[in-house]
């Protein structure tokens, strides 16, 4: 699942390499350029080992796609079909401030616990408690937008209450 950030690239979240499951943080910067579309394509953010794995010169891919007819498909590009490049200092600071997600997590406590299971889309325990990414988003929600005081008072209950009211208000659960 990608994201895609303001200045149009796409990453895989916290900033990581745009293939697969890759840990790797997004260190290069594709973009397929079109010979018969004027429609520029959003660019790519690849760790530099997949960039030389999958991008390959023009006489690699037309061995491969000859020696294994039908098999290279989506796993190796032609690279002069690609302009690669490192990412321009919008896209570098975005992929830092993605990159530094996790200490901004940490940083909040409970509230940042709930952010990492919302942004990664993945359930997991928040104090002994198991929280799916759609009441956490709803914590968030509600979190964002409660006063000074009041988000005070909503963070000294327990998570069992925190998200029971956050569902209850914002999704209008029951």
């Amino acid at each position: 699942m990608w994201k895609t950030l303001k200045s149009g690239l796409q990453v895989n979240p916290l900033g990581r390499c745009a293939a697969g499951f890759c840990s790797e943080p997004a260190t290069v910067v594709t973009t397929f350029i079109s010979r018969y579309s004027t429609v520029p394509e959003n660019p790519l953010g690849y760790c530099s080992g997949h960039v030389e794995r999958r991008f390959v010169d023009d006489e690699t891919y037309d061995r491969r796609h000859q020696d294994y007819p039908g098999v290279v498909g989506g796993s190796v590009y032609r690279r002069s079909d690609y302009e690669i490049r490192e990412p321009n200092e919008t896209e570098a600071a975005e992929l830092a401030w993605e990159q530094g997600a996790e200490e901004r997590w940490k940083a909040e406590g409970r509230i940042g616990e709930y952010r990492r299971i919302a942004e990664l889309h993945a359930a997991d325990t928040v104090d002994g408690m198991l929280v799916d990414a759609w009441t956490a988003g709803a914590c968030v929600a509600l979190h964002d937008a409660l006063s000074e005081k009041n988000r005070e008072r909503w963070l000294g209950l327990t998570t069992a209450q925190q998200c029971d009211i956050a569902v209850r208000l914002t999704m209008g659960g029951r």
